[in-house]
């Protein structure tokens, strides 16, 4: 009989998936569990497994093909098992999704050289930025997979060719395409369904930092590691903890089909990385049951994963309020767009030393401080001006003055 497998929901938001590799061709042996193919999200890559043994009768899908929930991914030509005996796998079954790194090296036995490229995802991405058809390179690695040196060698070979024919002039070319695929697409379409979906508005404020330059300082002579670096963010968030608190419908969202506003009483705090392939947000589970050089900590090991496109599947989802920092890059202000179905996100600007008037004894006086910009965006179909307002002068009342968080802990 034929078995298809499909793709199947691998979790919260995720719909489709780029294809990048195929680990088999038509024809070839599989066993279950042996990996078959693997798949970029826009959370994470995943190899996909086969849930029966038999023979591969066709590949529905080509690499590089976006492939939606529920589409044939392969067709595997099985024993004579009675239907009844082959399941459909789960929606959720994670035994057909593994997170795989970029550049995880497959165990798979040798294919002939008829069959797919064999290629980390690294390697193919760095291929495509090199303008080199991977299919014309030659592997050097188990199997003749495709690594990174075979990539030099080929552009080697390739220009030595070159070199030894006539010279021909190119075209003037002046424009660049890009295919936009995995993660970058994948942003691209959030970011659209979210400015059609949420009605974004956005509120800007600047904080004081004297305070928290204060408490960075003593927090950071306090660090029992020097692997933790204690930065502005850890603070900030246990800062934002009592605001989202005292204004618990900043860390909502609303449930369109069911036409519910979905108030969480638990923090789990997104951050936005900034990664060669597009912008990732990992997620910072129970955020405040955590304290400063432990948020430090998670924020650097999750950052550094996102970079390395080595996160797990649940490390990406259940977010309830976002906070993007650009203030390591610069920028005084900015519109950050909500990472829907959240209803807020919290952009951190850049500190610069700015005169301002303040109060001393009663009386204004001039002097220099760190200002920073705070930008916030809201959805105002479930938050009102007023209470993003107030909501902000809470959070900045917090980062001016850290001790009052002390007063708001149970």
């Amino acid at each position: 009989m034929i078995y298809e497998l499909k793709f199947t929901d691998i979790g919260e938001g995720v719909h489709e998936g780029e294809l990048l590799l195929w680990h088999v061709g038509s024809g070839d042996s599989v066993k279950e569990d042996q990996v078959l193919a693997e798949v970029e999200t826009e959370k994470v890559e995943v190899e996909i497994t086969s849930p029966v043994d038999g023979v591969v009768e066709s590949l529905e899908k080509k690499e590089g093909d976006v492939v939606n929930v529920g589409e044939v991914l392969v067709k595997i030509e099985t024993s004579n098992t009675p239907p009844a005996e082959i399941k459909e796998p789960p929606p959720k079954d994670e035994s057909l999704f593994k997170p795989t790194a970029p550049f995880k090296e497959s165990q798979e036995k040798p294919r002939s050289n008829s069959g797919p490229v064999l290629a980390a995802p690294a390697v193919r991405k760095k291929a495509r930025e090199m303008g080199i058809n991977i299919a014309e390179v030659k592997g050097s690695g188990p199997g003749g997979r495709v690594l990174f040196p075979d990539l030099d060698i080929h552009t080697k070979t390739s220009t030595e060719q070159v070199e030894k024919q006539p010279a021909i002039v190119p075209q003037t070319g002046l424009e660049e395409r890009t295919p936009l695929r995995g993660i970058r697409r994948a942003v691209a379409r959030n970011m659209r369904k979210s400015k059609d979906t949420a009605a974004h508005f956005t509120v800007h404020d600047e904080v004081d930092m004297s305070s928290l330059d204060r408490l960075k300082d003593a927090a950071e002579s306090m660090a029992t590691s020097e692997d933790v670096k204690i930065t502005y963010l850890p603070i900030i968030i246990k800062c934002l903890i009592p605001a989202l608190k005292e204004f618990p419908i900043l860390n909502s969202s609303l449930d369109d089909n069911k036409e519910e506003i979905v108030t969480k009483h638990y923090y789990n705090i997104g951050i936005a990385v900034d990664t060669e392939d597009g912008l990732i947000v990992p997620v910072i589970k129970n955020a405040d049951q955590k304290n400063i050089w432990e948020l430090a900590a998670e924020i650097k090991d999750l950052a550094e994963r996102a970079r390395s496109r080595d996160l797990k599947l649940e490390e990406v989802q259940g977010g309830t309020f976002t906070v993007t920092s650009i203030g390591n890059i610069g920028g005084a202000m900015a519109t950050p767009i909500i990472r829907w179905p959240e209803v807020a996100i919290l952009g951190v600007m850049k500190g610069k030393l700015r005169p301002v008037v303040i109060e001393e004894n009663g009386e204004p006086k001039i002097a220099i401080r760190r200002m920073m910009f705070l930008s916030i965006s809201v959805d105002h179909r479930i938050v009102d001006g007023a209470t993003v307002a107030r909501f902000l002068n809470r959070l900045i009342q917090y980062i001016e003055n850290p001790g009052l968080v002390l007063l708001r802990e149970k």
